[in-house]
């Protein structure tokens, strides 16, 4: 066998070849030796590879979670076990995506038989230089309803509390002013002026819970940050000094968003009492990695030097709250907001006082 036709035959997959030597005492020896261990490397590698390969397929089989991958045109390379009874129809090898159900947009599969209680996942990945995409979803219904089984308890929990605390009292005053056998008409008023109001903190509260509960979907645009902050700063009565600095421009819903600015500020000027309540506010963007994907994140930091949160665990949790006048409302309908938006909202405390980190996905242009 010729030399080039060995190359040839190494180049076209072949491992099972050996080249016999012809030329024992010259250079082109020493060439044929060093190709036919190439080839005898190449061939271990392959093996390896072919090995491994069977080992991921088998444990994938095995997995309770679907997963599938999709070549460089979109069509279905490998499916596993789960995925397949998942579906409930026939994947090929070679199918199309589309065909499949699969929708791709923003270089993300999605699929309609994975619904909410499913979390979904697709990464693209460079495989010989082409692009690939790896799809996988996990069943999250059980920890959703244990979610929300704890939500309902917590919040049957907050509303008994906040109606016994108004109930019990107007009952009591009812109960004494009864048990006379003569009505005193200050008296009556006196106890008339408190059951309303008690009923008007109670009609409060169902209100504020009304608005945590039914938010609208964000409309997001670009908008003029520093007016935002103006708009808010006017909505704070007793002395507070509000200093800013960072992008001028926002990408959010800017209603929403000026709520969440007063709810944080009254917020901060109520832990700070007596003192002179000093905010800090800054807003930047910063590129973040996602999925093989850069994306545009928008942050805003907001310090204060009051005494920080009494109780972090707890500061989210809707209708908590350590005031006497509170409601517990504020601080859980800027995290909601903040949610719609697709963002996170951490609360911290520091030295100088609490600190609140909003951040949240900015439209591909950073103005």
């Amino acid at each position: 066998m010729q030399l080039t036709t060995y190359t040839q035959v190494i180049r076209e997959g072949e491992t099972n070849l050996r080249f016999k030597v012809q030329h024992p005492d010259n250079l082109l020896a020493e060439l044929q030796q060093e190709i036919s261990a190439l080839a005898t490397g190449n061939e271990h590698k392959l093996q390896q590879n072919q090995t491994l390969d069977n080992v991921l397929s088998h444990i994938l089989d095995s997995w309770p979670i679907p997963v599938c991958l999709f070549d460089e045109n979109n069509q279905l390379s490998y499916r596993n076990i789960a995925m397949k009874d998942k579906i409930q129809q026939p994947m090929l090898v070679g199918t199309a995506a589309t065909d499949l159900g699969f929708v791709l947009e923003n270089g993300n599969l999605t699929h309609s038989q994975f619904n909410q209680q499913w979390q979904c996942q697709s990464i693209s990945y460079l495989f010989q230089q082409k692009k690939c995409h790896i799809f996988s979803a996990l069943d999250i219904s059980q920890p959703l309803h244990q979610q929300q089984s704890n939500t309902q308890q917590n919040l049957i929990r907050v509303l008994a509390h906040e109606l016994r605390n108004s109930l019990t009292p107007m009952a009591s005053m009812a109960d004494t002013l009864l048990s006379n056998d003569s009505f005193n008409e200050a008296q009556v008023r006196l106890v008339l002026s408190r059951i309303k109001q008690r009923s008007n903190r109670l009609l409060s509260f169902i209100e504020q819970y009304s608005q945590l509960s039914q938010l609208p979907a964000p409309q997001s645009t670009w908008f003029d940050f520093n007016d935002l902050l103006d708009e808010a700063k006017a909505m704070i009565t007793a002395p507070c000094t509000i200093s800013y600095q960072g992008s001028s421009q926002c990408y959010a819903d800017e209603q929403q968003m000026a709520q969440i600015l007063i709810n944080i500020f009254k917020n901060a000027q109520e832990a700070c009492d007596e003192e002179c309540c000093e905010i800090q506010v800054s807003l930047y963007h910063r590129q973040e990695s996602s999925q093989g994907y850069q994306q545009t994140k928008q942050v805003i930091e907001i310090n204060d030097n009051g005494p920080g949160f009494a109780n972090l665990d707890n500061a989210l949790t809707p209708f908590y709250t350590t005031k006497s006048h509170g409601s517990g409302i504020g601080l859980s309908l800027c995290a909601e907001i903040t949610r719609n938006h697709g963002g996170d909202f951490i609360l911290e405390n520091t030295k100088n006082g609490a600190k609140i980190t909003l951040s949240w996905p900015a439209d591909k242009k950073v103005h």
